[in-house]
């Protein structure tokens, strides 16, 4: 007789810009079975890739929440991990480390947090190149495969692919016409987030400190523009400080990030957001491109950034003296 067990699985996964953290409920069918929970995106810019591979919580008697805190059940110490390079068939063995020694500390929450295990490869050891797939494995110390899955390489922006503002250009915000974002690349980047950082001086009783504040333009877009009106960017800042007649404030520069993701991530997200609405079932299907029943996710992104960029001179005179922003008081 089959025993159903209702199991919790958490998926730390990319939102592109940044992570944000998704809870599963789905039923197995067989107790005991031994299911591979994974992150991973490799990116031809890194100099350094760190896959995530944990293990789901079976038990008919102890909660998830419970059997999560405990890392000989949440971590695999019997698996090898690595990852395939389709065109020329060479396996590249991934090394386990701890992430919290890495500088990727783990958020205190359901799991437990130390040790922090992830598997890591750097650049100089697989020098991923773009377009060419990639096959992720996971083998169980006796060779049988637990779990796999493929993935393109995006190839990386060059300054070039980001047209509009151009490679030289200021940025300039008019309250009533559009500011645009345009780009293109590689037909594998699908999913696209886009964000302008802009760093300030602040300046309070003769001592000055750095602030730089995130305005994200656009998240999980599948075209290669986007377009607001102006006024939002002086509303944006409006709401990111203070109004306090004691700080003077500098405009320094700004950066625009572009991060871009494969089909994969878009189709995570699309699937995660199709039962969301108001008509909507309420149950978030669970999608995953691993085999054998494997959860999760491995696929590609990309990430460019252009620093230092400039407001035009009508830009930073509506900063200082238009009616939204000019009591944060910019110089």
């Amino acid at each position: 007789m089959q025993n159903h067990i209702k199991v919790l699985i958490f998926l730390v996964v990319t939102s592109l810009v940044g992570f944000y953290s998704c809870s599963n409920d789905f039923e197995l069918t067989e107790s005991g079975a031994d299911i591979p929970i994974v992150y991973g995106m490799v990116s031809v810019g890194d100099t350094a890739t760190y896959i995530r591979v944990e293990r789901a919580f079976i038990d008919e008697k102890t909660s998830a929440f419970v059997l999560s805190k405990d890392p000989a059940q949440l971590y695999y110490n019997d698996i090898t991990v690595k990852i395939r390079h389709l065109k020329t068939g060479k396996d590249y063995i991934l090394n386990r480390v701890d992430g919290n020694l890495e500088g990727f500390k783990r958020d205190t929450g359901v799991f437990a947090d130390a040790p922090n295990y992830l598997y890591k490869i750097k650049k100089n050891e697989l020098n991923f190149i773009p377009k060419d797939e990639y096959k992720f494995i996971v083998n169980k110390s006796d060779g049988v495969i637990l779990t796999e899955a493929t993935t393109k390489a995006i190839t990386p922006y060059v300054n070039e692919d980001i047209t509009t503002p151009g490679p030289t250009a200021l940025l300039s915000f008019v309250n009533n016409l559009d500011f645009k974002v345009r780009w293109f690349g590689d037909a594998n980047a699908v999913i696209h987030d886009v964000k302008l950082v802009f760093n300030v001086k602040e300046e309070r009783e003769g001592k000055f400190t750095d602030k730089a504040v995130t305005w994200t333009l656009a998240k999980n877009i599948d075209k290669t523009e986007y377009a607001t009106k102006g006024r939002a960017f002086y509303e944006f800042m409006q709401g990111a400080f203070e109004k306090n007649n004691a700080i003077k404030r500098y405009f320094q520069n700004a950066s625009l990030v572009i991060v871009s993701g494969g089909q994969e991530v878009k189709d995570y997200i699309s699937i995660g957001q199709a039962n969301l609405g108001i008509t909507s079932s309420g149950e978030i299907p669970v999608y995953t491109n691993l085999s054998n029943g494997g959860q999760g996710i491995f696929s590609s992104k990309t990430t460019f950034t252009r620093k230092d960029i400039a407001l035009s001179n009508a830009t930073l005179d509506s900063l200082r003296n238009g009616v939204i922003t000019k009591s944060l008081n910019f110089k």
